[in-house]
């Protein structure tokens, strides 16, 4: 079978990215985890790499860290940080823990947007 080229010149189409880079933090150690914790206004995501739920939420948690700079975003994968998720009592995922220095001021458990929302609507008035 013989196929026939088209001579034509082609044009290359010019594909910018619209996605800017998440500003989210990914944990791998419980001693950044801590400081993270005392240091800021920050909200810690729980999550692991085989969950449905956790890969759902990761595009809209991206994009709420890029949104709201005053809070600092943090990710800890309970496989490869299972000291960090033993400290925290983390018994599912995905789970947020809400912070202001040193306090936790919220968590739950889920992949809830508007509890997302929320949490940083109360983190940024405190």
């Amino acid at each position: 079978m013989l196929r026939i080229l088209s001579q034509a010149p082609r044009r290359l189409r010019n594909i910018s990215a619209r996605r800017s880079l998440s500003s989210v933090i990914t944990l791998s150690d419980e001693e950044p985890v801590q400081k993270l914790q005392e240091s800021s206004k920050c909200i810690l995501y729980y999550t692991a790499t085989w969950c449905p739920p956790c890969k759902m939420i990761k595009p809209v948690y991206d994009k709420l860290s890029d949104a709201h700079p005053s809070v600092t975003f943090g990710k800890i994968d309970v496989d490869d940080n299972a000291d960090a998720a033993a400290s925290a009592r983390i018994s599912s995922v995905p789970t947020f823990t809400g912070w202001n220095n040193g306090e936790k001021v919220a968590e739950f458990a889920g992949a809830d947007e508007n509890m997302l929302k929320d949490l940083i609507a109360k983190l940024e008035a405190s």
